[in-house]
């Protein structure tokens, strides 16, 4: 069950958690472990860029990925409804954090443990793309699960090789980007500390 208080968590606390800074990154160090196991997240990173113009086909990741979890999670009935449905709602969502910051009100739920995300993905990318370094969270003792590799990417959701390039592509110009929004800040920010 999730905690009730919403406390704010580093985004690199999340990052880190998760693994998700590459290896040739001069940060990859930070990671908690060794393997980055939520490609999930990068189709949905996608698809913001694809809403900013930045590509043509991250709503056609996304879409895939949806369907898939459609089917996974459900009997697999409605998946062009529920698809479009998720796209809508999504394009909603990054809109309203473009303009208004990421609501409080809506906090990620975290793994009160190991910080990995048990609901919010959507969010978090948006959080990802937007810059954020301080992320409201709520705790829970659900730990998910984070089989969600590049074989699942293709061998489940049925991403060609194309589409996989362009997801490992995705997730070095994530880091590329938030370099020096995210990870810099706190690097500075913590020796700082050390010196004082």
């Amino acid at each position: 069950m999730a905690d009730t208080r919403t406390r704010n968590i580093q985004t690199l606390d999340i990052i880190r958690a998760n693994n998700m800074i590459p290896s040739f990154n001069k940060f990859h160090h930070l990671n908690k472990g060794n393997d980055f196991k939520r490609w999930d997240l990068i189709p949905r990173y996608l698809a913001i860029e694809e809403h900013f113009s930045e590509n043509d086909f991250g709503w056609e990741m996304f879409r895939k990925l949806r369907i898939h979890q459609s089917s996974e999670f459900s009997d697999g009935h409605g998946q062009k409804l529920y698809d479009q449905t998720a796209r809508n709602e999504f394009e909603v969502l990054i809109d309203s954090v473009k303009k208004h910051g990421f609501k409080r009100r809506f906090p990620l739920i975290i793994n009160h443990e190991n910080f990995k995300i048990t609901k919010g993905w959507l969010r978090f990318s948006c959080c990802l793309y937007f810059g954020i370094d301080t992320i409201p969270c709520k705790y829970d003792t659900i730990d998910p699960t984070d089989g969600y590799d590049l074989n699942w990417m293709q061998n489940e959701v049925g991403y060609d090789t194309k589409e996989i390039n362009q997801i490992v592509a995705c997730r070095d110009r994530i880091f590329d980007k938030i370099e020096s929004e995210i990870l810099d800040v706190v690097i500075e920010d913590e020796e700082d500390a050390e010196e004082n």
